[in-house]
């Protein structure tokens, strides 16, 4: 086999092995994580980390990069009444967010022109006109209630996620019901 061939096939091998070490890494410490300790649980120095990804935010990025195109994906669960599938929409992002501190850091630290967080908005703001598009027809939304504040309320949550314990799902469902509260009708 050619020198150049298995030497590609190397740098692929590296390159993975730091994806997998780094995205462990980084949903179980956050940003902060350093990226010595990265190389090391690749098995790679750390040139060789920083050739494959220049900077921490390359690295996080290509990291988080799945899990971002998933929340811009996410949708409202079908034949649900808008304030039900608002529930189970945000507990399942907020409890999915909970799990990677390096994403929940990426979306709670960037500000809104960054492309991302912007299309993530965009994305949200989306969900939040479906919501009140069905509350039209079950009332379950408070009157005043936008698109808008739907989205924000989604980012606050992405917030608070940063302070939740990844292993307490009554602190998921508390969070989720307290903003819920806020977007809800009067009885």
């Amino acid at each position: 086999m050619p020198e150049d061939r298995r030497q590609r096939r190397d740098a692929a091998a590296n390159k993975q092995r730091i994806l997998i070490a780094a995205g462990e890494a980084f949903r179980r410490g956050g940003m902060a994580v350093d990226m010595r300790a990265v190389a090391a649980a690749a098995g790679v120095g750390i040139g060789t980390l920083y050739r494959h990804f220049p900077t921490r935010e390359h690295l996080v990025r290509a990291v988080t990069g799945t899990d971002m195109a998933a929340l811009a994906v996410a949708a409202l669960p079908e034949g649900l009444s808008a304030l039900p599938a608002l529930r189970a929409f945000l507990h399942a992002r907020v409890s999915h967010l909970v799990g990677n501190k390096a994403m929940v850091d990426l979306l709670a630290a960037g500000s809104p022109a960054e492309a991302e967080v912007e299309r993530c908005l965009a994305h949200l703001t989306g969900i939040g006109r479906e919501a009140v598009a069905r509350s039209r027809a079950d009332g379950t939304l408070a009157a005043d209630v936008t698109a808008t504040d739907i989205a924000y309320q989604v980012f606050g949550l992405i917030r608070i996620a940063q302070l939740l314990p990844a292993d307490d799902p009554d602190a998921i469902t508390h969070q989720v019901e307290i903003a819920l509260r806020g977007l809800s009708a009067p009885r």
